[in-house]
């Protein structure tokens, strides 16, 4: 029976215009690395021509990875769609890990950082466990979360053009990531209730978010802004 590995792909893959893409496929067994000893990368457009046929990887720090050059996406057009294909040797057995993904204009980047978790809660320093330098794990874990549900509901992070706009759920649902961890004592702590209060602030700025959208070429599309929750209108017969 073939050694059922995970590749760690938080996400679809995101390639943007005009630069050069690092991509990474991070193989994991039994909670430790797993160390390709060699590998390839194959890409597919969203018309599903082959843009990149089987690129040698390079194994850094046991990670499988490629860097696409601007120069091979000049003339692709931006859009979903894209397919990615990991082929990795791992003890003489070819693995095939497959994404989706997007050529964009631009991605979206965060905007928050430990500062702004520590405008909130200014003894967070002090919580931190002596082994993490800042709180970056949960920011990371966070803003995931919020890709993946952007996309979930039919909308393209890409193509936000306020990323501002998703300061508060970003906020909310970090505090609520890092006082889960901390709520040691159960229920009863003020860990727990501060992680669910946080909880229900994440919902309520999902609820209320709204953002102007791009068009794939990153110009700014209906000046109208979108919301991230799908609208359902509701009528009644006369």
């Amino acid at each position: 029976m073939a050694t059922l590995y995970t590749a760690r792909l938080i996400g679809p893959e995101i390639l943007e215009a005009g630069i050069n893409n690092t991509l990474v496929c991070a193989v994991y067994r039994d909670g430790a690395l797993v160390a390709p000893s060699s590998g390839t990368l194959s890409v597919w457009n969203g018309a599903g021509t082959l843009v990149v046929n089987a690129a040698a990887a390079s194994i850094v720090s046991s990670i499988a990875t490629v860097t696409i050059s601007s120069a091979t996406l000049v003339g692709q057009e931006n859009s979903d769609g894209w397919r990615f294909e990991w082929a990795l040797t791992i003890a003489a057995v070819v693995s095939t890990f497959r994404n989706d993904g997007a050529l964009v204009y631009r991605r979206l980047y965060p905007v928050i950082s430990d500062v702004d978790l520590l405008r909130a809660h200014t003894d967070l320093t002090r919580r931190r466990p002596a082994s993490e330098a800042s709180y970056q794990d949960y920011l990371d874990e966070a803003w995931a979360r919020i890709d993946a549900r952007l996309i979930a509901t039919g909308k393209r992070p890409w193509l936000v053009m306020a990323p501002s706009s998703l300061r508060e759920a970003h906020l909310a649902l970090t505090l609520h990531l890092v006082f889960n961890d901390f709520a040691t004592g159960g229920s009863d702590s003020a860990e727990w209730a501060l992680a669910a209060n946080y909880a229900t602030q994440y919902e309520s700025a999902w609820a209320t978010l709204t953002f102007p959208q791009a068009e794939v070429d990153g110009t700014l599309g209906n000046a109208r802004r979108r919301g991230a929750s799908p609208t359902i209108w509701l009528s009644g017969r006369a």
